[in-house]
């Protein structure tokens, strides 16, 4: 991860989550932070839960509109890039789970949270308020995420709809890179397209073709990064995109830059 900010640290995720929670990280500074330049966040097939305990990040989207991020938050799945940048001083600590274990920790269909920021309250409801200020008056930032991991492991604990269709489809998706035939994983799963859509519209907050979609970028995004010098045309049809121009479109869509852009601007996490 680049990342041009402060105070970031990555902590090991209880064992019985890890099925689930990709990470926990926090981020911290010793003073106020302005104008110090904008984050980029490109699509990563993550849900993340943010909780700030000290002054919230703003939020730059896609249509040129900003907003003071909320105190507690969750980010659902990106089909196009946000940008955040500091307004304060930075004291956060954060969850980001994967694609296929989300949605056991909140009580809506996370197509309502796709694409955007929602404040927690509006999900966790009193719990959301609880736990947000026993973050805030923790005594450091161990005891925030044992904090975090409880409120996570008794959420766990009383969930019992794993949906394994769903969880087949994500692997076999994240296996051919984001390169499969809708209807062909249907009809390996032994669903019908509108039954696994609407599946992972809830489990997900992404389509089938939505998420074979990220997937997709995300392959692209790792091969160039890995290519020295990266060959666009070469690495887009390896890929699965149709033709260049394909290809440009759909990197512009989501990263909000042309590809050729990516390896020279500043700030991008992905």
């Amino acid at each position: 991860m680049n990342d041009p900010f402060f105070g970031v640290r990555e902590y090991p995720v209880h064992a019985a989550l890890t099925p689930f929670v990709k990470c926990i990280w926090s981020q911290e500074s010793a003073g106020a932070i302005f104008r110090e330049g904008r984050e980029r966040i490109l699509p990563d097939s993550c849900v993340e839960l943010v909780i700030h305990f000290r002054d919230p990040f703003l939020t730059h989207f896609p249509d040129g509109t900003s907003a003071v991020q909320p105190q507690s938050f969750v980010v659902g799945q990106m089909k196009r890039f946000l940008e955040i940048e500091p307004a304060g001083r930075i004291g956060l600590i954060a969850v980001r789970f994967r694609a296929r274990g989300a949605y056991l920790f909140f009580q809506r269909p996370l197509s309502e949270v796709a694409a955007g920021i929602v404040d927690l309250g509006d999900i966790w409801k009193e719990q959301a308020s609880e736990l947000t200020e026993r973050i805030a008056m923790a005594s450091g930032m161990r005891a925030r995420v044992r904090i975090i991991e409880e409120a996570l492991l008794g959420l766990l604990s009383r969930t019992d709809r794993y949906d394994h269709t769903v969880d087949q489809g994500l692997r076999l998706i994240d296996a051919n890179r984001g390169q499969l035939n809708v209807a062909q994983l249907a009809a390996h799963l032994g669903v019908s397209n509108r039954n696994l859509t609407r599946r992972f519209q809830h489990a997900v907050g992404l389509s089938p073709k939505e998420f074979a979609r990220v997937s997709r970028f995300l392959n692209v995004i790792r091969c160039l990064s890995d290519r020295e010098p990266p060959s666009l045309t070469e690495t887009a049809l390896e890929c699965g995109y149709y033709d260049q121009a394909h290809f440009n479109h759909e990197f512009r869509d989501m990263a909000g830059m042309a590809p050729r852009e990516f390896f020279n601007f500043p700030g991008v996490v992905f």
